[in-house]
């Protein structure tokens, strides 16, 4: 199972390169054949959708939880009829996010987006949320298979399969906009490709893995511990939402779907930045349950804690240099032609703003995994409600007034209040992770990495060509001095020996 979580990991970091590359291909081919208003439409039914997600009330993460749980404490039977317990509930949500998908499409969408939006905006709105929420409705009890598949480790089967989901789904798009269809025909593709790959998941789990879901009578004790675990899952899904989409909200409330559109544009590198802190932490909450189960408490956790938020900060950190140098150019060439040079301005400070104060909490995403381990997720979950309810009260205003970057920057504040205040005092202090050592660690990289932004500086300055090959060179010459000065100054000999063990690997297979 090691080596599925190494090669799941590696695989996710294949996903991001994908969901980077469709990205830079998709965003202005989306702006060319939609435009900015269609494209503002078909953001906010994604924003719609999103939100409809959360009625999966952390029931995914639950099920991987106690699936590991009981199968760790000797109990297979009890893990099967926990697997039947969920795809009966995920059936009946299924049914309700179909009812409240469909009621929202025939007499919400006025009320919420009438002052703002055209009637024929609000028509396209409704075609495209109906067709997604068949996919929605569709994907719920489906998804009782993915959690199986992490549940039992199969991360390299899981993480392709994703990965095939974004080639095909955006082949599809593609090829939809090019035939002269538009953005219903987007979410037909997009259904039809989430769906196929969720049918090829169910395969695996009965094919491969041998699973067994029995269908019972639910058992009050089990019910309860479910409830109980998920309700905080499920406010960490709230939130996460409400960070995610509200801006979308406001801005079309508030400013129309020019706004939405400049916004996401910025908004989706956040997207693929917090994707990326996921590829490693992601795949570890069954260890981290098993673990847990076998007596490790918060003190047991802080080496995996620390390696981890070691590496990913490392990750995050030249991504994130990579951004601040060549963002501004690499924008202007993907809204080529749509975006204005002050869309563009907008847009880069939009990502900029949020990414920033990211790199902290992302760098530790490996403890929102020891917290569901050892059940401990309540103390996040309310704190993080309570903020998400202030962000939105603070960017509202400042929405008015800078659009897209006032809602950043109530973002923004909520980030540093929650995630770094509140948090780093709660694992420290009550999960006993040794959280100044942490920033102790982070604070020696940061130093160290402070040379690069010269070299950084220059290659802006000497290579002023502009065009996609020029920004290719300037990101390959930055990379270039990035990895041997990464291998010679940050990277510690654990950190080395990994790498050479990883690329022998790759080697022997090729």
């Amino acid at each position: 199972m090691r080596d599925q979580k190494r090669a799941g990991a590696m695989l996710a970091y294949v996903q991001w390169i994908v969901n980077v590359l469709v990205g830079i291909v998709y965003t202005p081919i989306m702006l060319r054949y939609l435009g900015q208003s269609e494209y503002g439409v078909y953001s906010v039914a994604t924003s719609v959708i999103a939100f409809l997600t959360m009625l999966d009330l952390g029931f995914g993460q639950t099920m991987v939880r106690f699936h590991v749980k009981y199968r760790a404490e000797g109990d297979p039977d009890r893990a099967d009829r926990c697997s039947g317990m969920f795809l009966e509930m995920y059936l009946v949500l299924g049914a309700f996010a179909f009812a409240i998908g469909m009621g929202l499409t025939k007499g919400f969408l006025p009320v919420l987006f009438g002052k703002k939006f055209t009637a024929e905006e609000l028509s396209l709105l409704g075609r495209v949320l109906s067709i997604l929420v068949v996919n929605l409705s569709l994907s719920f009890p489906l998804s009782v298979f993915t959690s199986l598949i992490t549940a039992h480790e199969r991360f390299v089967f899981a993480k392709a399969a994703n990965i095939l989901n974004t080639v095909f789904t955006y082949g599809g798009i593609l090829l939809v906009l090019r035939s002269g269809y538009r953005s219903v025909a987007m979410a037909a593709v997009t259904t039809a490709v989430s769906i196929a790959v969720k049918l090829i998941l169910m395969w695996y789990c009965f094919a491969r893995i041998r699973v067994k879901i029995k269908l019972c009578r639910p058992e009050k004790d089990m019910l309860s511990q479910i409830f109980s675990f998920s309700f905080f899952i499920f406010l960490n899904i709230l939130i996460d939402q409400l960070y995610a989409s509200t801006d979308k909200f406001i801005l079309g409330a508030v400013c129309g779907t020019a706004a939405v559109a400049v916004y996401t544009v910025g908004v989706q590198f956040n997207g693929y930045f917090q994707q990326l802190s996921t590829a490693i932490s992601g795949v570890y909450l069954p260890h981290v349950t098993k673990l847990h189960s076998e007596g490790a408490d918060g003190k047991a956790f802080t080496p995996l804690f620390l390696r981890i938020g070691r590496v990913q900060f490392l990750l995050l950190a030249f991504v994130l240099a990579g951004f601040a140098a060549f963002g501004h150019p690499f924008i202007q060439l993907l809204g080529s032609g749509e975006l204005s040079p002050a869309d563009v301005n907008q847009a880069y400070w939009i990502a900029l703003i949020i990414m920033v104060p990211g790199v902290v909490p992302l760098s530790q995403n490996i403890g929102i995994s020891i917290l569901q381990a050892m059940n401990r997720h309540r103390f996040r979950s309310l704190a993080y409600l309570v903020l998400a309810v202030l962000n939105v009260l603070v960017s509202i205003p400042l929405a008015i007034r800078w659009a897209g970057v006032g809602a950043a920057i109530g973002t923004t504040l909520a980030c540093f209040a929650g995630q770094y205040a509140m948090m780093n005092w709660f694992y420290h202090k009550k999960i006993g992770l040794d959280i100044p050592a942490y920033w102790r660690m982070i604070g020696g990289i940061v130093v160290r990495m402070l040379p690069l932004v010269l070299p950084a500086v220059l290659i802006r300055l000497l290579l002023p060509g502009e065009g996609w090959l020029w920004l290719a060179a300037k990101c390959i010459l930055f990379t270039l001095l990035y990895l041997p000065y990464c291998w010679l100054v940050l990277l510690d000999g654990e950190e080395k020996d990994m790498l050479r063990g990883l690329l022998g690997r790759l080697r022997r297979r090729v």
